[in-house]
Parts: C-alpha cells; sequence; structure tokens
C-alpha cells in the first residue's frame, strides 16, 4: 500500500516538477494521472495538493515562459464556445434562489478552471511547438492500454478494485468499486457487473473509452499504424465489459452520424463485414445477445438486463419539470443537483439526475437549456472555421456527438474537463495534421 501511494505522490509531485523543466512533458504527465488515478488529494506540509492547484500552477508557468518569455500571443479562439457557456450559466445562477451562492460559485469555479485551463494551455502551445501533441499522443496510447489491461484483470474479480480502493481508502473516500460489487455481472464471462478500470467511476471510465476509441481512430487514419489496431480493439472490448451499455450506445450514434457524412464505400463495406462478424459473435452468446436486446427494449421487460427504460426516462423527465415549478427559467441554481444529493442522497423520482437534460432543467432551467444548444452550435461553428477537410470535420463531429449524447444518458458528472481537454487536443492534432499535409503538397509547372 506504502508503494503504490509513494508511487502515486511522485507521480503528482513530478508534473509539478516538470512544469519547470519540461513543460509540454508536465501536460502528458498530467493528462496521465488523469487516466491512471482516480483522484488528487494530498497534503504537503498541511498546504492541499489537489487539481486546482495544480491547474493554477501550470497556468501561472504556462504564461511565464509563453506569452512572457517568449512572447507569443495568446489565441482565445478554441475557448469562445466553453467561456460563453460557463460566463452565461454563472450570470444566471445570480438569479436562483433558495441555494447558497457561495456553494454555487465553487461548484463553477472548480469546473470552470478543471475543463478550461489545461484544454486552453493545450491550444495555444501546439500552435508554435507541435511537439507537445506528440507528448500528449503518447501519454494517452500509454495511459489507455495499462487501464484497459488492468480492466481486464478486473473481469474475474466480481466487482472488486483492488486499486481504486486502496486508493480511495487513503484518501477517505468511497470507492465506486465497493458499492457496484454486489451488482450480477451482465456477460457469462465476467463476474464484474460494473469495472471502473483505474478511475473513480464506471461510467467516467466508460466515457473515457469513447474518446479513446474516436482519438485512436483519428490516429490510425492518419499515420496507419497498425498496433493502434489491436488498441482500438482492446477498447472496444473495454467498453463491452464496464457494464454501461450508455458507452456503447453514444459510440454507435456517433459513429453512424461519421458514416452517413463520410460516405466511403471502402468504409461502408469494411462496416458491414464488422457489423456481420458482430452479429454472429452476439447471436453465439446468450448473455451478449440479451445486452444488445436491451437496446430497443422500450419498455424494460423483454430484456433480463434491468436499467432505465424509456417510460422511466419519461417519469424522471416529467419529474424535472415538477421539480423546477416556478422556477422553470433559471432553475433552482449552478450545481443544485450535486448541492441536493450532497444533502439528501437520492432523488426519489430523478435518482442520480441521470441525464444532462434533467441536470441542466434542474440546475439552470429552460433559459440553461438554451445556453447548452448554443454551446454545442458555438462547437459546431468553431472547428468548420479551424479545419479544411471534410474527414476532419466529421470526426470532430462524432467526438461531440458521443460526448452529447453519452451525457444525455447518463448525466453530467464531471465529465465536462474530460471533454474539453481531448477535444482540444484532438482539434489541434487535426489542425495541425492538415497544415503538415498542405505543406508537403509540390506545386505543379
Amino acid at each position: 500500500m506504502d508503494l503504490i501511494i509513494s508511487f502515486i505522490f511522485i507521480f503528482a509531485i513530478s508534473i509539478i516538477i516538470l512544469a519547470f523543466i519540461n513543460f509540454k512533458l508536465s501536460i502528458a504527465f498530467y493528462i496521465s494521472y488523469l487516466i491512471l488515478v482516480p483522484y488528487l488529494q494530498f497534503k504537503i506540509a498541511g498546504f492541499p495538493l489537489s487539481y486546482n492547484l495544480v491547474n493554477t500552477l501550470l497556468l501561472v508557468v504556462f504564461i511565464y515562459k509563453y506569452p512572457l518569455k517568449k512572447r507569443i500571443k495568446l489565441n482565445y479562439q478554441f475557448l469562445i464556445p466553453f467561456l460563453f457557456l460557463f460566463f452565461s450559466l454563472l450570470i444566471l445562477s445570480l438569479y436562483t434562489w433558495g441555494m447558497p451562492w457561495g456553494f454555487q460559485f465553487n461548484s463553477w469555479r472548480a469546473t470552470f478552471m478543471q475543463s478550461c485551463i489545461v484544454a486552453f494551455i493545450i491550444w495555444n502551445i501546439a500552435m508554435y511547438e507541435p511537439k507537445l501533441l506528440n507528448y500528449i499522443k503518447f501519454a494517452l496510447i500509454i495511459s489507455i492500454t495499462i487501464a484497459c489491461i488492468y480492466g481486464l484483470f478486473l473481469l474475474r474479480m466480481e466487482g472488486v478494485n483492488p486499486y481504486t480502493s486502496l486508493v480511495s481508502n487513503y484518501f477517505g473516500i468511497k470507492d465506486a468499486a465497493e458499492v457496484y460489487s454486489g451488482l450480477e455481472s451482465r456477460l457469462n464471462f465476467s463476474t464484474a457487473g460494473k469495472i471502473q478500470a483505474t478511475m473513480a467511476h464506471p461510467m467516467t471510465w466508460s466515457l473515457v473509452l469513447c474518446f479513446s476509441s474516436i482519438i485512436i481512430s483519428t490516429l490510425y487514419l492518419k499515420s496507419k499504424y497498425y498496433y493502434l489496431l489491436g488498441l482500438l480493439a482492446l477498447i472496444g472490448f473495454n467498453i463491452l465489459i464496464s457494464g454501461v451499455r450508455t458507452g456503447i450506445a453514444a459510440l454507435t450514434i456517433g459513429f453512424i452520424y461519421f458514416l452517413i457524412r463520410y460516405r466511403k464505400i471502402k468504409v461502408i463495406i469494411l462496416t458491414l463485414i464488422a457489423l456481420f462478424t458482430i452479429t454472429l459473435v452476439i447471436q453465439s452468446n446468450d448473455s451478449l445477445s440479451n445486452l444488445f436486446v436491451s437496446f430497443i427494449d422500450v419498455s424494460g421487460q423483454k430484456s433480463e438486463i434491468k436499467g432505465s427504460s424509456i417510460t422511466i426516462r419519461l417519469e424522471q423527465f416529467q419529474g424535472a419539470l415538477n421539480e423546477i415549478k416556478e422556477h422553470e427559467l433559471a432553475g433552482k441554481g449552478y450545481g443544485w443537483t450535486g448541492y441536493y444529493m450532497s444533502l439528501n442522497g437520492s432523488h426519489p423520482i430523478l435518482i442520480s439526475f441521470e441525464s444532462l437534460i434533467f441536470v441542466i432543467l434542474c440546475n439552470s432551467g429552460y433559459i440553461g437549456a438554451l445556453l447548452w444548444i448554443i454551446f454545442f452550435l458555438l462547437l459546431y461553428r468553431l472547428h468548420r472555421k479551424i479545419l479544411d477537410q471534410k474527414v476532419d470535420i466529421y470526426l470532430i463531429d462524432t467526438f461531440v456527438i458521443t460526448y452529447a449524447a453519452y451525457a444525455i444518458g447518463t448525466g453530467e458528472y464531471g465529465y465536462m474537463s474530460f471533454f474539453a481537454i481531448l477535444y482540444s487536443f484532438l482539434l489541434s492534432y487535426l489542425k495541425n495534421n492538415n497544415r503538415q499535409y498542405i505543406n508537403t503538397i509540390k506545386p505543379t509547372r
């Protein structure tokens, strides 16, 4: 135990030390930490070492090294959609009653810092030093590979997760694996009902796997390195065994969108072959067949797999509307859903507010829903201004659609930070890759 905690502590400290020695490597370490370690709550001489402290330190060092020392002009283009959403929601929180504004502001500040600072840094450094993208690329590949292999180990652990339990106990946090260890597995080749691998929660793990599958697919399309196909298969299997059906559904929605927009015969043929193969595998395994039947089970009665049916979701939607009566326009306050659960536990109808729609309505009402729609439209416009190749635009669209579909299906439990950071990397990578492609084109005589 002491050895693992010591290693994690050194891992966290190295992010800070590297910020002064090799800033690009420090950012790569930070992203690896997000994937491989579920929490950051150390204390050094009584001083808290947290995500907010690390984010603040990285921002200070970045400003000193780049805008001040290297005279690099900051570019805010990437941040515009995020600044619009966050500051609009902050202003909206001033018009809510019945919830302490101090709690609202602290929730807003933590989410804003975790989502925007590192993403903003990645975007700006990548414009002048594209080598950062290679650091992040290899950090993602190595970290995801390690986490996925550990996910395979947890297949036969009956829901027990020795690593996250150890880290959770050290930080005094209830481990999600303890909650889900009693669940029956949905797959007959696994003894675990839910798998979170190296992360704090199975739903966070499943979302990161969805993001990783799109990023690794993009890296493969641009490089044609076949080992990435093996990693893609490993990621896909981990999505299946994670026990979170929303991951499969969200990725499928995103993939269907990409196929419709891309319209390449070769890709469509390969997809049909893959779907045929997958169908044969599903039909040969009763638990897999039952799992996929549950996706089209509107009533929740045709499949043995239990979960939220469409009927339940509609009841919860009505519950959200009932919750904000007399607060329809501005909702009950920024972070109200988290505030409610911290005081009362699960909601009698909305349970854990398991949809982004419920979270938005309860926290910020109809105006908040409009702000989120504008946010996604601004993202839609952003990467169309930055990218030239249609396939790159469709890949980024797929990334955003997958996030939206996943959050609508599960809620919003700190997903925005992963989305913003990985979106910044993917957009920067595609922009830089396109620039390299243009530079290699020789003029014809």
